[in-house]
């Protein structure tokens, strides 16, 4: 099937537009003619969709999302094949921007809008560990701070690495002791020990957001592999008081 304005990757749905194309896929809006409203459409690029482990991961992350229900995580309202086999992901359709981009424009967040923010990214992963989801790649590029009613509202994206009990056949969801996730955000637990890896490390990831957003940049900058590792795993950063004159030292004990 060619994916264009006005194909129907199934009965109920018609593509609109384009939202954004990378590399393990695409991202269109499209009209839910079940729901009667627009959508977001991920799908699979279409070499990767003839690589089946690349094709069970998309589709056990559809089928996590779409047990979640919190509004800080992006609503998943099904997933399915298209006719020519091409995996889909149907979301919710956000309007807003990633907190990768919020960053990279303003630099650092006031002290309220950074609580907001890592009070609503812990609720939406509370209710992910209630269900045994643990999402394993917090970064700010899988964070959305979307416009719902005239207030920003972030909401957690790509659980395309993310570890479950198990998944809807049964399996567990990725190899045991596998390492995933995005270096800089990972806690010391997912490098040194990731057959133990739970909850927590999602939290780490969320802290280490949180400096990021009140200093205007990550706790471990060190360069090369081993340095990083090193600066993770003993925990060496600047505290946030002293790279920013204005955040108050009280702040720094939470960190």
């Amino acid at each position: 099937m060619r994916l264009e304005p006005g194909s129907h990757v199934a009965p109920h749905l018609e593509l609109v537009s384009l939202l954004r194309m990378g590399g393990v896929g695409s991202i269109w809006t499209a009209r839910h003619l079940g729901l009667g409203k627009d959508v977001a459409v991920k799908f699979m690029s279409a070499s990767l969709a003839t690589d089946p482990t690349a094709i069970a991961r998309f589709h056990r992350e559809g089928a996590l999302m779409a047990r979640i229900k919190s509004p800080h995580v992006a609503e998943v309202h099904e997933h399915g094949v298209a006719e020519d086999g091409l995996p889909y992901i149907v979301m919710e359709l956000l309007r807003g921007e990633e907190l990768s981009d919020r960053l990279a424009r303003a630099g650092r967040f006031p002290l309220e809008e950074t609580v907001t923010l890592v009070s609503e990214l812990c609720a939406g992963l509370a209710a992910a560990h209630a269900l045994g989801i643990i999402h394993r790649d917090i970064t700010p590029e899988h964070v959305f701070l979307a416009d719902v009613g005239g207030r920003t509202c972030a909401k957690l994206l790509d659980f395309g690495v993310a570890r479950g009990d198990v998944d809807p056949d049964g399996t567990t969801l990725t190899a045991t002791g596998t390492v995933v996730g995005s270096l800089v955000y990972m806690s010391p637990e997912q490098f040194f020990n990731p057959k133990q890896v739970d909850g927590r490390s999602d939290l780490w990831s969320v802290a280490v957001m949180a400096y990021q957003a009140l200093t205007g940049a990550p706790p471990f900058e060190q360069k090369g592999l081993e340095a990083l590792l090193s600066a993770i795993r003993i925990g060496h950063f600047p505290l946030p008081s002293e790279r920013c004159p204005d955040v108050a030292p009280a702040l720094d004990a939470w960190f």
